[in-house]
């Protein structure tokens, strides 16, 4: 794959790139522009495109403190320039509002998904430059742009493999959060489609953000899409769900999103309290996607006796039931609840362990999905190295006609590694669909690259091999 990228480029007398100079100072007293550059272009197993572009400050300029610069406007384009060009949609930290990080403290990423076939990306900004006090010097233009290999999509045919449920490494997706600006790092989503939508929408996830393993951003937040690849908060809704300050205080984690009764949507998490050596399962919900009921407990735990993590739950013959992994002592195990018409916490039955068969050599369970496919439950497992908090983990696929018994793949159903994304998998989410006439699971999974901090991020893919299982 072959690219080409440029920096900053100002106003010239060419006028190709126009600049608007409001107030402008003297040459000698300018500061140097931030740099638009190509970052990376990944090609996912469904044939599209993944390009990235990082806005920063001149590492080579001095630095000036008294001076900001904040995105205005971008503009995306794809080619190949000898037709007509389409607009592109940019999603990342990289949107007006947006102010550049100082020299040696990050970027502001821009990713654009195209087609397989799209030759060229050329990305735009517009950046404003201001003084400490908001008054606006001048605006300037910079430009990235990527010359792209054409990507092809994994047809089924080619990658089916008898008797595994497998499938290619994801495409990442942006999901707006509470953070400012939006769209940055998140985790543990759960997903649910309603076909033909509900309340505007057919997809709706719940996450936590995570920037930089901050457990003080790690609150439920919901978000809606139409097609599973571009999320929204839907209008009106105010997120978080909950707030926790974080550790040493306080923090939530852990969501799973469910379809109940009356057509009503609710958002299950896990909260931790250090302080009182207590663990609670709550859930909220609405029937818009909008307005949430305040949090009510599923269940509280002293940590000493039990730790359920993780919980993933299914409204099935008119009662609640839950799996969740139970972490007070390595090795964890998946355990089972049973509860009744509603998940308030008076109505749950004694903990039960599930069996698993035989985990990976030096694994144990950590985070997990279950899902109802006709009469037998599919999930998606995640497991991680023995005594520790995800490391290594792997998403190993579930089948079982029992909630109380599973058989488990010894083997990642998906890639661990993703160059410059992920190389440790998290939490997923899935349910039984079809591909190019092929039946397997859509997943969404959360994923982290181990850096200092940790990067995380939601990928969605898709994976092959369900006829094995009885899909559809």
């Amino acid at each position: 794959m072959r690219f080409t990228a440029r920096g900053r480029l100002l106003v010239g007398a060419s006028g190709l790139l126009a600049a608007m100079m409001v107030g402008l100072p003297s040459q000698a007293q300018r500061s140097p522009a931030p740099v638009l550059e190509f970052a990376t272009a990944t090609c996912g197993g469904s044939g599209e495109l993944e390009v990235e572009f990082l806005l920063t400050d001149d590492i080579d300029a001095p630095v000036h403190p008294e001076y900001r610069y904040t995105v205005a406007r971008t503009d995306v384009q794809t080619g190949p320039e000898t037709s007509p060009w389409r607009e592109g949609d940019l999603q990342g930290t990289l949107q007006p509002g947006a102010e550049v990080p100082p020299t040696g403290e990050g970027a502001l990423s821009g990713m654009t998904i195209v087609p397989g076939d799209t030759s060229r990306v050329v990305l735009k900004a517009e950046i404003d430059r201001t003084t400490a006090d908001g008054s606006r010097l001048e605006t300037i233009v910079v430009q990235g742009e990527a010359d792209l290999k054409a990507c092809a999509p994994v047809v089924p045919e080619q990658a089916e493999v008898p008797d595994r449920v497998w499938g290619p490494y994801g495409g990442k997706r942006t999901i707006p959060t509470q953070q400012n600006p939006g769209g940055g790092q998140t985790t543990h989503p759960g997903v649910i489609r309603v076909p033909g939508g509900w309340n505007g929408y057919e997809y709706w996830m719940a996450h936590t953000p995570y920037p930089g393993s901050n457990s003080a951003w790690e609150d439920p937040n919901i978000a809606a899409s139409n097609d599973g690849v571009n999320w929204v908060v839907p209008p009106g809704l105010t997120n978080p769900i909950d707030d926790q300050p974080g550790l040493p205080g306080p923090y939530n984690s852990d969501t799973d999103l469910e379809m109940g009764p009356n057509n009503t949507l609710y958002v299950f998490w896990r909260v931790v309290i250090p302080d009182a050596a207590q663990e609670r399962i709550k859930y909220s919900t609405s029937t818009d996607g909008v307005n949430w009921s305040a949090p009510t407990e599923v269940l509280r735990s002293s940590m000493p006796d039990r730790r359920p993590l993780s919980p993933a739950l299914i409204y099935e013959n008119g009662r609640w039931v839950m799996w969740a992994i139970e972490i007070n002592r390595s090795p964890n195990r998946m355990v089972y609840f049973e509860g009744g018409a509603t998940p308030a916490k008076a109505n749950w039955g004694p903990m039960q362990t599930v069996s698993l068969g035989t985990m990976q050599n030096g694994k144990e369970p950590w985070h997990l999905d279950v899902a109802k496919n006709g009469d037998s439950y599919i999930g998606l497992l995640n497991d991680t190295d023995l005594a520790s908090t995800g490391r290594n983990g792997d998403l190993l696929f579930l089948y079982g006609t029992t909630p109380t018994s599973f058989a488990s793949q010894r083997f990642s159903a998906v890639p661990r590694l993703k160059p410059a994304m992920h190389d440790h998998l998290y939490r997923a989410t899935m349910y039984a669909d079809t591909e190019y006439g092929k039946p397997g699971y859509r997943v969404w999974y959360s994923a982290r690259m181990a850096l200092n901090p940790d990067v995380w991020n939601i990928q969605q893919t898709f994976l092959n091999g369900a006829a094995v299982h009885g899909a559809p």
